[in-house]
């Protein structure tokens, strides 16, 4: 069954989801201590794809719900970094 996403809104969500290949940084810098944190980056690659996925195959019916997802994943992208760096 082919979607009907269009081309910019496929670009959008690649481009949103380019930074879970930052994923080795990102382990490299959790803190040793925290295996929480650790956790966290460890499941941030999943949920990312999982979310770009779900946000590509929404689009066509219900585009409110795909730009939702790539607003939480801005934020979710955020929040890792801040959690590795802070």
């Amino acid at each position: 069954m082919p979607t009907n996403t269009p081309k910019w809104m496929t670009l959008v969500i690649i481009l949103i989801t380019l930074p879970v290949f930052t994923f080795p940084a990102l382990l490299d810098r959790c803190p040793e201590n925290s295996e929480a944190a650790r956790t966290l980056v460890w499941i941030y690659p999943f949920y990312m794809l999982l979310s770009a996925w779900l946000a590509w195959k929404a689009y066509p019916q219900r585009s409110y719900v795909s730009w939702l997802l790539l607003a939480v994943m801005i934020l979710s992208t955020i929040a890792v970094y801040a959690l590795v760096t802070l």
